[in-house]
């Protein structure tokens, strides 16, 4: 089955806030343009692709994540029964190949609906890391921001296993996660409405 994708691309503010309502793009060097999929389901998966502008070291990876943007009628302490973000869990990586667009899938995080948030706004980044994955084909993980993580194929011979940052339920609406590898940069933004 193909995806018809469409282009959505945002800039950044003085402040680090993403502008989830530009439709223009940033003019960071190494900056991406991220295409998000038409038409989302919200029982679905959210499909994402770019090119990237700048080459990784090698084992280097790139993953994407998404969260809710605040929601009316619900606060931190009472989140709503939908997804509040993407899976971090079981966040897909993407690896360069040279001329060719990285894809990544996103998967909801658990909740009590087991969908995505109907007429919620998620705001999304793409995240590139220099250097491999902490922990690869081996459980538990050893790494000490990874620890008790599932491990999964994230291509062909890339088994990797930890989590890209702390999965807090509560995390709504604090906006995007810091990442843990310290050495992760965000190279784009995009957002997601269903």
């Amino acid at each position: 089955m193909r995806l018809r994708l469409h282009v959505v691309v945002v800039s950044v503010l003085a402040l680090g806030m993403v502008n989830a309502l530009g439709a223009f793009a940033s003019s960071q060097p190494g900056q991406v343009t991220v295409q998000v999929q038409r038409d989302l389901s919200v029982s679905g998966t959210v499909h994402v692709r770019f090119r990237p502008t700048v080459a990784l070291p090698a084992g280097g990876y790139y993953y994407a994540v998404i969260v809710l943007k605040p929601y009316k009628g619900y606060t931190r302490t009472a989140p709503p029964p939908c997804a509040v973000s993407s899976d971090m869990q079981k966040t897909a990586y993407g690896y360069p190949h040279p001329g060719q667009a990285v894809s990544l899938r996103l998967t909801r995080t658990a909740s009590r609906q087991h969908r995505w948030c109907r007429g919620g706004t998620y705001v999304g980044a793409i995240y590139a890391v220099p250097n491999p994955p902490p922990c690869q084909g081996k459980y538990p993980c050893s790494s000490e921001y990874s620890e008790a993580s599932p491990c999964w194929e994230a291509e062909r011979g890339h088994r990797v296993c930890g989590v890209v940052a702390h999965p807090l339920p509560h995390a709504y609406p604090a906006g995007l996660p810091t990442p843990l590898e310290k050495a992760t940069r965000i190279i784009g933004y995009f957002h997601v409405t269903f």
